[in-house]
């Protein structure tokens, strides 16, 4: 009865080996977002933050509304980030998307806009209401008051030269 258990072990074994994928030369094949729209996409990102939810809330609503009237893709990327050194790979993430603008909300997000739009002259960057003294450099800032016209008006601007 031992010698009949351990067969079946050992044949149950060499099954597994035999019958187990191999890597070789079949790599995994690359994932790409693409966007086959042709449109400009524009794309939010912002901390989760409870100091910032406020104007998430409502640069989301204006850019909303401005895709839709202008046929122009919107997105929005929140997530924790802490400060501009766990902002910035989300940033760039947003680049190598092919963002045509992006909008930060919130302090991480405003204060990683200087390394990753000094390395993306292709895309705009606008901050919404910015803390002062907010290092900019590569990016225009918008005021909660200029908010609604500004970045309608940015969005359909991209619109038009499509």
């Amino acid at each position: 009865m031992l010698v009949a258990v351990g067969a079946v072990v050992l044949l149950g074994a060499a099954s597994a080996v035999w019958l187990w994928p191999r890597g070789g030369d079949d790599a995994p094949a690359k994932v790409v977002a693409n966007d086959y729209s042709g449109r400009p996409s524009v794309c939010l990102a912002a901390d989760d933050s409870a100091a910032s939810a406020g104007t998430v809330q409502h640069t989301w609503t204006v850019l909303q509304q401005a895709g839709r009237d202008s046929g122009v893709n919107v997105q929005q990327l929140v997530v924790p980030a802490g400060d501009a050194a766990a902002a910035a790979p989300y940033l760039s993430g947003l680049v190598a998307q092919r963002c045509t603008l992006v909008v930060t909300a919130g302090a991480s997000f405003d204060g990683a806009l200087p390394v990753v739009a000094g390395g993306a002259p292709q895309v705009r960057f606008i901050a919404v209401d910015p803390p002062t003294g907010t290092d900019l450099k590569g990016a225009a800032a918008l005021t909660l008051d200029q908010l609604s016209d500004g970045l309608g008006r940015s969005v359909r601007d991209l619109a038009a030269r499509r």
